[in-house]
């Protein structure tokens, strides 16, 4: 089979030359692509003409195309490559000739038969792209050059719609689960350099306490990993076969589903026949889990288009836009803004897939054989986009660290850690020490300190607090007061395990960096299960021509 690359096991080397890198540097936990981090690898295959530095283009005052990037089909690696190859551009191919060496070796097609069958089935894979670009798919072939003696073993006991949704949604899956894998790499990278950039922390969209940004990055990972489960989830049940239903009670040919199984990569059997014909489930928990993923990224999107406007000025990018009517604008982010459009048409999307199965009969129906691959697709593809601008963007982005520190020393979000210093300093029970620290906050605002900046704090203020609710002064300095009103102080004490000292982000990071490991190396095997299934169906329909030969 000369259009499959048998290159799976040297696949970290070739990820290495060309794309995306699954392996580690030697003493060190970043990855790379030529000794480059992936963030590195992505910024430098950021086009000219979608970055803000270019100069304005003709007389539209515009500085760059940053919508350019979608057209440009920037996503590409070599596992996805090998995906497309072993996905060629008619799945049904694949179904068929499984089912053929299948009932070539079950004795379903007569020895006298074989030689034809095979040979046609081994013609059509010399060059299936151009056979079908030519001729058609992989039946229209047969038929069209064997003839009817020939075709009419293809399909014995079975009916056309078995497995084409389900291997049409596969690939198209997979490979954004491996593109998954790189957006959660350069949110990792993200998160490193930024543990100790301290900003902000909302509530209710208002100051509640300091954070970093490489904290907030990886409660953004997090789940993104959660939902990926929930997609390998979604792969498992496009990997059930139903091949071998018949109408819908099986048949009395004797066919083995267990083989058709194997050579299609599937990891199990739908067993119960009617259950094969009817069933809905797979698609809706699929389409749910890319729900999941598009309002984490939606959210994301939202916060990002906030903080890089000038009433936060938190970060930059790199690619933007001016504008035609307002000269002033300095970028655009209409990508961000993207991000909840498209998050609105996934609730269209699950919308559909749940509701095509509702009053209707349990058992086979036009909206189980052909309607749900369409919905379930176009979600897919959503959630493609939103992630390939992240891929772009985030090795783009500036952070500025002296701003987000300015703006989260304005006020007094390290409140709850001077009520915890008070309360385990002076064995004063929390509740009270919490009371000193209100009637603290509310005094200062009415005096206007704290209002732009922590040392602004007054231990007098305090003191009269203290004397109002336990009766007496707190052996507390102003110096102390100071220190504990920083933000830079709270995010290095609050270390409690998920919390966001930088020391805390750093051990979850390695954490996540094992995790990240574990889960290309699964991918890589889905992707090589693939691979070798369709290899093994070729070596023994190969085996079946040759042995035919013989006799």
């Amino acid at each position: 089979m000369n259009y499959i690359k048998n290159f799976i096991g040297t696949i970290i080397l070739s990820i290495l030359i060309f794309g995306t890198c699954f392996s580690q540097e030697t003493g060190s936990r970043e990855y790379h692509i030529k000794s480059r981090t992936l963030s590195e690898y992505y910024h430098k295959r950021i086009p000219e003409k979608v970055l803000y530095s270019e100069k304005p283009i003709g007389n539209t005052g515009l500085h760059s195309m940053p919508w350019m990037l979608n057209a440009w089909s920037p996503y590409k690696n070599d596992l996805t490559a090998l995906v497309d190859s072993i996905n060629t551009i008619d799945h049904t191919a694949w179904i068929n000739t499984a089912w053929a060496v299948m009932e070539m070796k079950t004795g379903m097609v007569p020895n006298h038969s074989i030689n034809a069958l095979a040979g046609a089935l081994l013609e059509f894979w010399e060059n299936p792209k151009e056979n079908y670009k030519n001729i058609g798919d992989l039946e229209t072939f047969i038929f069209e050059k064997y003839g009817e003696e020939v075709g009419n073993y293809l399909r014995i006991a079975r009916t056309q719609p078995s497995m084409k949704q389900q291997m049409a949604i596969r690939p198209a899956l997979l490979k954004l689960i491996i593109e998954l894998d790189d957006f959660s790499q350069i949110l990792l990278e993200l998160a490193d350099r930024s543990k100790e950039a301290v900003m902000p922390g909302y509530t209710h969209i208002r100051h509640a306490q300091p954070t970093t940004f490489g904290h907030y990055i990886l409660s953004v990972f997090d789940p993104i990993q959660r939902c990926i489960k929930t997609l390998e989830d979604g792969y498992r049940a496009m990997s059930l076969n139903e091949l071998g239903c018949g109408a819908l009670a099986g048949t009395s040919w004797p066919i083995d589903r267990d083989m058709v199984s194997h050579y299609i990569a599937c990891e199990g059997l739908i067993e119960n026949t009617n259950d094969a014909v009817s069933q809905t489930d797979g698609y809706v928990s699929l389409v749910a889990g890319l729900c999941n993923i598009s309002a984490i990224l939606s959210r994301l999107g939202v916060d990002l288009d906030y903080w890089s406007t000038r009433e936060y000025d938190f970060i930059e990018f790199e690619i933007g836009a001016g504008s035609f009517m307002m000269p002033n604008k300095r970028s655009n982010q209409t990508y961000f803004e993207s991000t909840y459009n498209h998050s609105a048409t996934m609730v269209g999307y699950l919308t559909e897939v749940a509701t095509m199965g509702i009053r209707i009969p349990h058992g086979d129906m036009n909206a189980m054989a052909y309607k749900f691959a369409p919905p379930t697709l176009q979600a897919i593809n959503s959630v493609k986009g939103m992630t390939n601008q992240f891929l772009y963007h985030f090795p783009g982005m500036e952070l500025h660290e002296e701003v987000m520190l300015a703006t989260v020393r304005e006020g007094s979000s390290c409140s709850s850690e001077l009520a915890n210093e008070i309360s385990r300093r002076f064995t004063i029970d929390f509740r009270k020490a919490h009371e000193i620290v209100n009637i603290f906050i509310h005094k200062s605002a009415e005096q206007k300190s704290i209002a732009t900046n922590f040392n602004e704090a007054n231990i007098e203020t305090l003191q009269d607090a203290a004397k109002q609710v336990v009766g007496h002064e707190l052996d507390l300095s102003q110096s102390e007061l100071t220190m504990l009103m920083d933000p830079v102080h709270f995010v290095e004490v609050t270390n409690s395990k998920g919390g966001v000292a930088p020391s805390e982000v750093s051990r979850m990071i390695t954490e996540r960096w094992k995790q990240l490991d574990s889960a290309r190396k699964h991918h890589i095997d889905l992707v090589k299960n693939e691979e070798n299934a369709q290899q093994s169906m070729m070596d023994d329909l190969r085996e079946l021509y040759n042995s035919s030969l013989k006799e």
